[in-house]
């Protein structure tokens, strides 16, 4: 493992983007989805006459891979309504689909539900189905009457337990042990093969804002210290301060992390900071070591165990605790969980990943993603009968769970559909009838040679098939930063959205993947908050880029940070002259080229607001893309090196979805997605597959780079026989999921671009 994903006190925590348009729809229904008029009539999408229409949609290799990792997620904690969740359960067996999580109360020691109350509920679901593969999913929050019975385990809130208290870390350990004794002994656990273990906020490990200044995290802080400085001369040679000591140090005061004029800590003055950040995030995964590695221990049997961690993308807070993904790929913890993403995910949205999600997989581990989707339907507990709110379409909801399947289609990842109150919102028979079809499509495209490939090693439909762009994030970077949300929200989960718009394959990887070999290659990197580089970090990521003729995308400070911060450290990790403004200056930059394909000359590509610190290129014009409306200094320039490598430089502290484009087009990256098209459709890519869910009405003109015969996995009724470029008809929201193979020798080649043709027996609605 590289410096990086060990326990070192460096970082920065940034965050940059381009601003990405939400799809505002009328008449939606529900908090997420939107509700309007998405179905596709039989005019708009036809069967190509001579269209293989096979007998189903995706028939498996004649080696089977494992089942794909698909699950019904459910409560049934008292108050949910178990007979909708067993209703659930034989609609989701009829699918072929017997793997389920079930959200359960952890009886905690003297408090709570015993582990036969707990477990009862699980008869059941197994006579619903005897298959089933069952996780717990349970809460390590202590009952009301604990917490009241222990203040001194709990943060300083009082509402939740601080994570190195030994009074909670012993009390939660015995609880689990109960459990999976509970388990063992009794004949209704013997379906369950593992646990998800949630804490904190929203049971996702997430700290709140303001700073746990209990006694218990105080005396943690001081003995994580101990364990990073040799001894108190060392640590006040760190802080500057020759008056540091152990025993003497507080909780800092909280700084004020909306201030764009003041981005970064200064150290050494302000080292306290950057530690203490890092010890919030690496003391909630030692938290997450500790009790995963007690139910690996703690019985006969073997549960593995999956926590809700590593939100790089989404918790824009410093001190969210979700920085130390890293110290976790290489341990005991099996998997990692996360809802679809909260930002942009309704119909039309971009509902992008929460984390890393590629990094987990190069480790072995996988990513599950729960799609929480609102659907509007309960299932009355007086009367049996289903309920809906009116006006939310279930075409629409199957839209965007289809968008959502994609995505974890083309990373390789777990999908939980859920119900995540228990009270039927997945009893729907065309919602099953519809996953039935998506886990055949998964065992069709993740067959046992890709799978042993690995996501992000496997063929893609694009000319050079291998992962077009990665976006790279790094975690220690993050805690030299003292403005988080303003700046994390534009780099770190706008350009995560940018970049599933930008018609390419994309991964998403921690930094230090990308340093160790880990990753894909890939043909163009996006380094979007990598703050902190030692010297060897700037040499073995240029060496990277050498080594692949890749290009690297840096996000304003990259490299900024090394012994000292300086703007000649981003020099050197870019290849570009760098300097700083003198004062706080105001970014907001325009567009110089002619003949853009994404952008006119003039356009602005970026957000008028004013940072401190800020930088410029010194680049002639023949370098440069986009310069500053205030200033006219230079924001954004490319540069291309003998070596085989090139570096484009974006000086802002953000980069828009068409800037991005742009940039790969200047690259002669392929993209499907031509300049005549709608901008906000999202595309995912995976092995012989893309998939494109319509963020608003017209024709989609899509360019798949080479011929293939081209067949949607989910409705048999939409397909080509051997073409290169296409046109889509869709509405807000469509979402479709093609397999791509090569054409048929018989075949005609027609590089002309069209809508499907209609076959004898006329269309089908996508």
């Amino acid at each position: 493992m590289s410096a990086r994903g060990q326990s070192e006190a460096f970082g920065i925590y940034l965050r940059v983007a381009g601003a990405i348009a939400f799809i505002i729809l009328a008449g939606i229904a529900g908090l997420w989805l939107g509700g309007r008029d998405g179905q596709v009539s039989q005019d708009e999408t036809r069967t190509p006459e001579g269209t293989k229409q096979p007998d189903s949609v995706a028939q498996p290799d004649e080696t089977p891979a494992p089942p794909p990792p698909l699950y019904l997620y459910a409560n049934i904690q008292p108050g949910a309504d178990l007979e909708a969740v067993v209703g659930e359960v034989t609609m989701a067996a009829k699918a072929g689909i017997h793997d389920y999580v079930f959200r359960v109360a952890l009886p905690w020691p003297e408090q709570g539900p015993t582990v036969s109350e707990t477990l009862y509920p699980l008869d059941r679901i197994e006579e619903a189905d005897p298959s089933a593969s069952i996780l717990l999913a349970i809460s390590l929050n202590p009952p009301d009457a604990w917490m009241a019975a222990h203040p001194e385990a709990a943060a300083s809130d009082g509402v939740f337990p601080s994570v190195t208290s030994e009074q909670w870390l012993d009390a939660g350990r015995q609880a689990l042990s109960e459990l999976l004794q509970g388990l063992e002994d009794s004949a209704r656990g013997d379906n369950v093969v593992g646990l998800i273990i949630g804490a904190l906020e929203e049971d996702r490990w997430r700290h709140p804002k303001e700073y746990d200044r209990s006694e218990t995290n105080r005396t943690g802080f001081r003995s994580w210290l101990r364990t990073q400085y040799p001894d108190g001369t060392a640590l006040a040679e760190a802080w500057g301060d020759p008056a540091a000591a152990f025993e003497a140090v507080e909780i800092p005061p909280q700084p004020d992390t909306q201030d764009r004029t003041n981005v970064f800590f200064t150290v050494p003055d302000e080292q306290i900071h950057v530690d203490y950040l890092r010890y919030v995030s690496e003391s909630t995964a030692d938290t997450l070591s500790t009790f995963s590695a007690h139910v690996h221990q703690a019985g006969d049997r073997v549960f593995k165990v999956l926590v809700p961690y590593g939100y790089s993308f989404e918790y824009t807070a410093n001190a969210s605790g979700h920085c130390a993904l890293a110290l976790l790929l290489d341990g005991v913890v099996d998997g990692f969980v996360s809802p679809v993403s909260y930002v942009d995910r309704a119909l039309g949205g971009a509902g992008g990943f929460m984390g890393p999600v590629d990094s987990v997989g190069i480790h072995g581990k996988q990513w599950y993603v729960v799609d929480d989707t609102r659907t509007g339907i309960s299932r009355n507990a007086a009367t049996g009968e289903l309920e809906r709110i009116e006006g939310l379409r279930v075409e629409d909801v199957l839209n965007v769970q289809r968008r959502n399947f994609a995505g974890a289609l083309a990373h390789g990842l777990g999908l939980f559909w859920a119900d995540p109150d228990g009270v039927g919102a997945l009893h729907e028979p065309r919602m099953w009838e519809t996953f039935g079809r998506m886990r055949s499509a998964y065992q069709t495209i993740w067959t046992t040679e890709s799978l042993a490939q690995g996501p992000g090693f496997a063929g893609y439909p694009t000319p050079e098939g291998r992962v077009g762009l990665t976006v790279v994030v790094d975690e220690p970077s993050r805690f030299y930063q003292r403005c988080d949300e303003p700046l994390n929200a534009l780099l770190l989960t706008n350009v995560r959205d940018a970049a599933l718009r930008a018609g390419v394959p994309v991964q998403f990887c921690l930094l230090q993947d990308v340093l160790e070999g880990g990753a894909a290659p890939s043909l163009v990197y996006i380094f979007v908050n990598a703050f902190h580089l030692h010297e060897d970090d700037r040499t073995s990521l240029q060496r990277v880029l050498i080594e692949q003729n890749a290009a690297a995308i840096w996000v304003y400070a990259s490299g900024y940070i090394s012994a000292g911060a300086s703007a000649e450290n981003i020099s050197k990790t870019t290849g570009h002259t760098v300097r700083a403004f003198d004062n706080a200056a105001t970014a907001g930059s325009d567009f110089l080229l002619d003949g853009g394909k994404w952008l006119a000359k003039g356009d602005g590509i970026s957000p008028t607001e004013t940072w401190s610190p800020l930088f410029y290129i010194e680049a002639d014009d023949t370098k440069a893309i986009a310069k500053y409306r205030d200033s006219q200094r230079v924001s954004v320039a490319v540069e291309f090196f003998e070596e085989g490598w090139a570096s484009i430089y974006v000086a802002e502290p953000s980069l828009s979805r068409d800037l991005l484009r742009e940039i790969l087009s200047i690259l002669e990256e392929h993209s499907y997605i031509r300049p005549e098209s709608e901008g906000s459709d999202v595309l995912h890519f995976g092995p012989d597959f893309f998939a494109i869910h319509a963020g608003a009405n017209g024709e989609r003109e899509l360019d798949l780079g080479d011929h293939y015969d081209v067949q949607d996995m989910l409705d048999t009724n939409v397909g080509w026989l051997d073409k290169r470029q296409l046109t889509v008809p869709m509405k807000t929201g469509d979402t479709h999921v093609f397999h791509v193979t090569p054409p048929a020798h018989d075949a005609t080649p027609d590089d002309s671009e069209e809508e499907p043709g209609a076959s004898e027996e006329g269309g089908a609605q996508s």
